[in-house]
Order: C-alpha cells, then sequence, then structure tokens
C-alpha cells in the first residue's frame, strides 16, 4: 500500500500548516480576542455580520496572527484588519472586479487577485459582498485541492 504524498507545509516554527513550503506568514499566533477588543460595539457588530455571512459559505478555520486574523478553506481566502472604528477585509477571487467599493487591488498572481474593502457599518455586509466572499471561499477550497 502506498501512502499519498501530503500536499501542505507545516511550519516548524509554529507547526501550522500552509499549501506551499516556506510559505511567509507570521507565526505569533494569538487570540481572536486580542484583536477585538479595542473594537467599537458598532466595530462588534460589523464582525458579527460577517461571521454570519461565512457561516453561510461552508466551514473555514479562523486564524488569529499578530497582523491579521486569517480565514482558511483550508487555504487562506480572507483576512481581516480590526480597527477601532472599522474592518479592513481582504480577499482572493479569480477575476477581476471593479466597483466603488473596492479601496485596492492586487494581482498576486496570473489567475487571482487581492481585493480590500473598508466595513464601516452592519449594512456593509450586503448581499454583493457576501457574494464576493463565497467566491473568495471556493478559491480557498480549490486551492488546498491543488
Amino acid at each position: 500500500m502506498t501512502r499519498a504524498k501530503s500536499t501542505t507545509w507545516r511550519c516548524p516554527v509554529c507547526a501550522r500548516e500552509f499549501a506551499r513550503k516556506s510559505q511567509a506568514h507570521s507565526c505569533k499566533v494569538v487570540t481572536l480576542e486580542s484583536h477585538l477588543k479595542k473594537a467599537t460595539q458598532a466595530t462588534l457588530q460589523i464582525y458579527s455580520a460577517l461571521e454570519g455571512a461565512l457561516r453561510h459559505c461552508g466551514k473555514y478555520t479562523t486564524v488569529a496572527t499578530k497582523s491579521q486574523i486569517t480565514l482558511m478553506a483550508p487555504t487562506s481566502f480572507a483576512g481581516l484588519h480590526i480597527r477601532r472604528d472599522s474592518i479592513s477585509l481582504e480577499f482572493l477571487m479569480t477575476r477581476r472586479i471593479e466597483h466603488p467599493r473596492i479601496a485596492s487591488m492586487l494581482q498576486v498572481s496570473q489567475r487571482t487577485f487581492a481585493y480590500k474593502v473598508q466595513l464601516r457599518s452592519p449594512v456593509d455586509v450586503d448581499r454583493e459582498l457576501c457574494e464576493w466572499l463565497s467566491e473568495a471561499y471556493q478559491v480557498g477550497l480549490a486551492a488546498g485541492r491543488r
């Protein structure tokens, strides 16, 4: 019986698994609460709305590091930077989109684009954003199968 070759790499320092060997990451794992403790009540409501939207995508893992909260399914598909009065949401897609809500876009590979959106109110977590997150979630799933 032959054993299937693992497609992940485990960091020897923090023991987290990644899709590529020596993938850049932070080994400084912290608690989710450490990111949320300085947020206003409105920002906590935005975070709660995001959690609700993500539940509809499927199973994912939240990894809080010193620099951000990473969402993985099984590879990263989005990241959150919690600010006092807002949340900066970054997500990956395999297509280019142009929209006034997009604060920035970076082409990270031939077929992957990273987008940033600023969330200042729970109403910013609307149907359109949920569709983008769902698509980003599929990117995380597909990358985990490669």
